[in-house]
């Protein structure tokens, strides 16, 4: 199963998003949100990025504070007033069901994103 990647540029504000194979998928496995890594298996030599979050494959976000891979019901505070719900969430691993992987990067490589994720216009 394909998943996407979505690089966040905090000096620039910019996202970039790829969709990546399941080889590169594989080096992902395991990480939870807030882990660091580097970027050269997807040619970002020299880039290091942290998983700030994602989605599972039915579109469900992951949480941080879910240990392990699956879905899990949970009881959420959703205003000031105190309101609860249960709500469907992710745990913080990245699996094989993951769909989507958010990733801030966090040290920079010699060569700038514009570069390597060149536009398509038209």
């Amino acid at each position: 199963m394909e998943a996407k990647l979505v690089l966040n540029d905090p000096s620039t504000e910019k996202s970039y998003s790829r969709v990546i194979s399941n080889e590169e998928i594989d080096n992902l496995l395991g990480l939870k949100i807030g882990d660091e890594f580097d970027m050269s298996f997807l040619g970002l030599d020299g880039y290091k990025g942290r998983v700030t979050g994602g989605s599972y494959m039915t579109g469900t976000p992951m949480d941080k504070s879910i240990d392990g891979t699956g879905l899990k019901r949970v009881l959420k505070v959703l205003n000031k007033h105190g309101l609860r719900k249960r709500k469907s969430v992710a745990g913080n691993t990245i699996s094989q069901f993951t769909s989507q992987i958010n990733v801030k990067i966090v040290s920079y490589g010699s060569k700038k994103l514009d570069e390597i994720f060149v536009k398509n216009n038209g």
